[in-house]
């Protein structure tokens, strides 16, 4: 029944909302787009099909604007009288808030078929899951599109985009500014925020423990000049210290108070129009607050690019941009500058509100060096180290916040410039200060890092600057004639060495930072700060790091650091990942062909950090394959790295992949699985035992549709069954059918079982069913890899007696995995044959 879901969710003696029906859809379908603040403010866009109203919840409200792709949510049908429905739903109800219609109308497909009705050809596209269509409404007109993404984590998640046509705008376009003043929405929503504004131990309750840290107001100044950090040369482990990725952007204070939004620099320059992205997005907030953080621009790798930021500033509105918040300074009319820096980030944790713009900076604890080499190895800056207990202290730099960069680079003040030479036009380098003790001092010259543009534009802001004696107590003599400047503009720099004189050797330019102040750019009086150091942890003899160049397959392979430890408890190394690898390949290579790979990579071991890459890097060696695919989720293309012979899963390995993550599928046929995959995952209370057990219940409904399944060891603490679909079906006819599968499965086993996907809601009792592996882009450990737990687990195919008590993923290894091979050979060859017959399985259920 259409409908069942949305009557399940309401209660009609409490609620106004219609009832309604089902209902034979009219000649001419209507559509309508409700304005509805509940939970988070959204919009609803219904179209009327099927007699019932189709619905997505449209987060940022629709656009006109053909570069806006809108996230919609798909939700449960709604009834056609809905459609005219405008008030309240009352509090302790679904979607309990306020409702009012923000535009309606009629709509027509865009590709009308003879003989079809509107509905059957719309109700056909719904089916396709892409849906183009017309709108006559009073605000949005012209041709739209709905389109699923297909690989997105949220099974509901489509995009709702506006075709390019007469009605479509080039400008910004925001659903709010085209909602009246009289808004009734508007108004509950402002009731509500101001109803929201309690004091801490009312709005965080569970941290009532802080309460006597957060008396005594404070009066803030007109601008906070931020806490900063004094420098490290090296990464370090340290229990009592918290770590942090050192953005790239302009560091910047927001402060959402009295009813406003201030967004600004470290030294007070107004960022609320250069970032007006950022501070609208902050209105979302619930509490008065004072956040500090830095705004990042990311390029179209995903990296933080601080170019990019600067042609944000310059109006660029279409770049991405984020505000990663890291610190509260002040909340709902309390300073937390006295807490210590964990009991900040809790808070802010509990009180910032996150949007695609607005994010929460974590950190992590103890692991420095760990966290630095992740850092370097996804080309970040550095990263910052702070006192776990550590208290917030205005505009002091202070030896509890630590900065560690991964290159050399430093501020410089520009005191001049000097004449060009031969073609070069406008100045030749530029001369650079730095203050120590209060004194200006020389520390060289910088004249490379430029542009032809970048010459002509920093030129331009010096010309107002020009003074005719130096700054400098004693003027340095320079490599040609000098034009000295009012010290006012900032320098970033890159440099291989600072002198016992205070002189950069090979200073190159990065850029200009108009966010610093000159007057902040000092030497540190003490040397560079001494890591805290931890007692030295016993270490295995396997440390030497060795590097070989080995010929495997038809390649030299380069195989690096072959010593390092990825196993401490185990004392398995890198070089012992690899060689297991090479010893399987014939059985595993089969399994891996031409499927994409997304890497996880752990290239400090399983107790380092690890991290996700799917996008192969420019570093990848022309020998390996790739295949681009599409990415609607990304929009772009994304090359996968696709692993067919022994020299590129040797170049994983070196990578740091312990595990190989594939998708079900194979190229060229990407969008048809080969295979369906049961994961059967224990909750914390479950014991392996259970998990037998419903495998075994799994067997009996497979052996009812007359189908044989293939179970394997996870290699951690579930076991997979996977049942052959011969690339024959789409994902989701293979979901479908899985999610079938798992009800089977959970009627035999309700006590035991749940399909309850949230973790929050699930009992900690049960077994999840997941059948949602099945779904294009989702990635799996292989049959055969080893996962990164302690001990060393291989993800083991069974054979069905197998499965009985007694059976622990840790049976198999990397140490016997090789023997057992040799012994029952590859036990998962048939899930690559041609498949099952789906609906004579579907008919033989339909039968029990």
């Amino acid at each position: 029944m259409p409908l069942e879901e949305y009557h399940k969710k309401r209660d009609f003696k409490v609620t106004s909302e219609p009832e309604g029906k089902e209902k034979e859809s009219t000649a001419k379908l209507r559509f309508v787009i409700q304005r509805h603040a509940a939970t988070r403010l959204h919009y609803d866009f219904r179209l009327e099909m099927e007699g019932v109203l189709k619905s997505w919840a449209v987060p940022k409200g629709p656009s006109l604007n053909p570069s806006d792709k809108r996230l919609a949510m798909m939700v449960e049908d709604h009834p056609y009288e809905y459609r005219t429905f405008e008030g309240s739903i009352p509090k302790g109800n679904y979607g309990a808030g306020e409702v009012e219609i923000w535009d309606e109308g009629t709509y027509e497909p865009l590709e009308k078929i003879d003989g079809k009705s509107d509905d059957l050809v719309m109700r056909s596209e719904l089916h396709k899951q892409s849906l183009k269509f017309i709108l006559h409404g009073k605000k949005l007109k012209g041709e739209f599109a709905l389109v699923k993404i297909k690989n997105s984590t949220e099974e509901n998640a489509w995009l709702l985009i506006k075709h390019k046509d007469r009605y479509a705008v080039a400008e910004d376009y925001d659903a709010e500014e085209q909602t009246p003043k009289n808004s009734k929405v508007t108004a509950y929503l402002q009731e509500k925020s101001s109803k929201k504004k309690n004091n801490t131990a009312e709005s965080l309750k569970h941290y009532k423990n802080y309460a006597s840290a957060l008396s005594g107001e404070k009066k803030l100044p007109d601008f906070i000049r931020p806490m900063l950090c004094k420098t490290s040369e090296k990464p370090f482990d340290n229990k009592d210290w918290a770590f942090e990725i050192k953005w790239d952007g302009y560091r910047a204070i927001a402060d959402i108070r009295d009813g406003e939004i201030r967004l600004y620099s470290r030294n007070g320059l107004d960022f609320s129009k250069s970032f007006r992205k950022v501070s609208d997005a902050l209105k979302i907030q619930n509490h008065e607050m004072v956040l500090d953080g830095e705004v990042v621009a990311y390029d179209d790798k995903g990296k933080p690019n601080f170019q990019w930021l600067q042609r944000i500033a310059e109006q660029n509105t279409d770049l991405v941009l984020i505000y990663q918040v890291f610190d509260l300074l002040w909340l709902n009319g309390h300073s937390t500058e006295n807490l210590s820096y964990l009991q900040r980030k809790e808070l802010l944790k509990e009180a910032l509100i996150e949007n695609d713009i607005i994010k929460y900076h974590d950190h992590i604890l103890q692991n420095g060096k760990d966290f630095f080499q992740a850092a370097e190895n996804m080309g970040l800056e550095g990263i910052i180290a702070k006192k776990a207990d550590s208290e917030y202290k205005e505009n002091i730099r202070s030896s509890e916040w630590l900065k560690i960069k991964i290159h050399q680079s430093d501020e410089a003040v520009i005191c001049g410039f000097t004449a060009p030479k031969g073609a070069r036009k406008h100045f030749g380098s530029l001369i650079l200060g730095k203050y120590l003790n209060g004194e200006l001092i020389f520390c060289g010259h910088t004249g490379t890092g430029f542009t032809e543009q970048s010459l002509k534009e920093i030129h331009q802001k010096l010309q107002p600057l020009v003074v005719k004696e130096s700054a400098f107590k004693i003027t340095p003599k320079t490599n040609s004639k000098a034009t000295w400047l009012k010290p006012e503009l900032v320098a970033e720099i890159k440099y291989t060495e600072l002198t016992k004189d205070h002189i950069y050797r090979h200073p190159v330019f990065l850029r200009l930072r108009e966010d610093i102040d000159d007057t902040d750019v000092k030497f540190d009086t003490n040397s560079p700060q001494k890591q805290p150091e931890m007692k030295a942890k016993a270490t295995s003899k396997k440390t030497t790091t060795t590097d070989i160049v080995k010929k495997i397959g038809k390649q030299q392979v380069t195989l690096t650091n072959q010593n390092k430890l990825y196993f401490p408890a185990d004392g398995i190394t890198k070089g012992d990942i690899i060689e297991y690898y090479q010893s399987i390949s014939k059985f595993i290579l089969p399994h891996l062909k031409n499927r994409p790979q997304s890497l996880n990579r752990f290239p400090n071991g399983i107790e380092g950090l690890s991290f996700y890459q799917k996008d192969a890097d420019e570093h990848t060696p022309g020998w390996v394959t790739l295949q681009k695919i599409f990415s609607e989720s990304n929009d772009k293309y994304i090359n996968y790295i696709i692993c067919n012979d022994k020299e590129t899963l040797a170049y994983l390995n070196n990578l740091g992949c312990i595990e190989l993550n594939i998708w079900t599928s194979h190229t060229p046929k990407v969008d048809f699985p080969d295979y369906l995959v049961l994961d059967l995952d224990p909750s914390e209370k479950n014991t392996f035992e259970d998990v037998i057990e419903t495998a075994l219940a799994v067997k009996e409904v497979l052996d009812k549709a007359g189908i044989i399944g293939y179970p394997k060891t996870s290699g951690s603490s579930g076991i997979h069954v996977y049942i052959p679909m011969g690339a024959k079906y789409t994902y989701d006819q293979v979901k479908d059918f899985g999610h079938v599968l798992m009800q089977l499965v959970h009627q035999e086993l309700p006590e035991l079982t749940t399909l309850e996907r949230s973790l929050q809601k699930r009992d900690k009792n049960k077994i999840y069913l997941d059948y949602l592996q099945n779904r294009r882009a989702q990635t799996l450990a292989s049959v055969y890899s080893v996962r990164p737990k302690p001990g060393a687990p291989v993800s083991t195919p069974l054979e069905w007696n197998e499965v009985k008590k007694g059976l622990h993923p840790t049976n198999f290894t990397i140490h016997n995995m090789a023997e057992r091979l040799q012994e029952k050979g590859d036990l998962f060859k048939s899930i690559l044959g041609k498949g099952i017959d789906l609906l004579k399985a579907i008919n033989r259920l339909g039968n029990i």
